[in-house]
């Protein structure tokens, strides 16, 4: 893997993984100044992330009026922050009024809460659509990314995805168990079961309670079968999963 190689994999790794970021929109109240929220999100099936947001939100309102908006996320760690990686998207965010089901039920494995603030507060779903990147890989390694060069389709289709999932939850579950307390870095001793979240070619996300983890993998599995392969092999051996 040559250098740029190994920069995009980072930035794609780390959009596929942290779920969580800061949403700047154009503040309507105090026109010319961001307006910064903490938002969850899950990959959609475009391969860029989704996000349920409610429409009474000060963000969702700023978003109706300009879509232009930017994502900041932050590789998930101690110590020096200037040493963590960071990825800047810069893009549109706009309502998505007809998700497929697959989306959304995807989308609640990894937050089951907010099943009810779709079917009860009136939550819609939004998506993100990329037009840049900037990508800072720790202190002093910062550089501007085309939205081509992290551009992925999912290599596996939702029904494939929940297959897979349920032959590792079937056949697996005391090493989903052993590897997510590996990433939780604890025992809690009570062999509680762990879902699978969701699965893709950079890393496995796992979810016990309100708890989500993720462990991503050496390299990205080009396949489904190498990310079956890929799954199994953090499986066998939790420790390496510590990151």
């Amino acid at each position: 893997m040559n250098d740029n190689s190994a920069l995009f994999h980072a930035a794609r790794a780390l959009l596929n993984g942290r779920l969580q970021g800061v949403l700047a929109t154009h503040s309507l109240e105090c026109p010319g100044y961001p307006f910064g929220s903490l938002v969850p999100y899950t990959i959609g099936p475009d391969g860029w992330p989704l996000l349920l947001l409610s429409h009474l939100a000060k963000h969702s309102r700023n978003l109706e009026a300009e879509p232009k908006c930017s994502l900041t996320l932050v590789e998930s760690g101690e110590g020096d922050s200037q040493q963590l990686a960071r990825l800047t998207c810069l893009g549109r965010v706009t309502s998505l009024p007809q998700p497929a089901d697959t989306a959304i039920e995807r989308h609640f494995r990894y937050f089951p809460g907010s099943r009810m603030y779709h079917e009860e507060l009136n939550f819609h779903f939004y998506r993100l659509q990329p037009e840049r990147f900037h990508f800072v890989g720790g202190f002093g390694a910062a550089r501007w990314i085309g939205r081509e060069h992290l551009e992925r389709d999912p290599l596996l289709d939702p029904e494939n995805e929940l297959q897979l999932i349920r032959r590792l939850e079937t056949g697996h579950m005391p090493a989903l168990i052993g590897l997510f307390d590996a990433l939780q870095q604890a025992d809690t001793g009570t062999g509680e079961p762990v879902e699978i979240a969701g699965i893709d070619g950079f890393g496995i996300d796992l979810r016990r309670g309100e708890v989500l983890l993720r462990t991503g993998f050496d390299s990205e599995a080009p396949s489904p079968v190498a990310i079956e392969q890929a799954a199994l092999i953090r499986l066998e051996k939790p420790s390496n999963s510590l990151r």
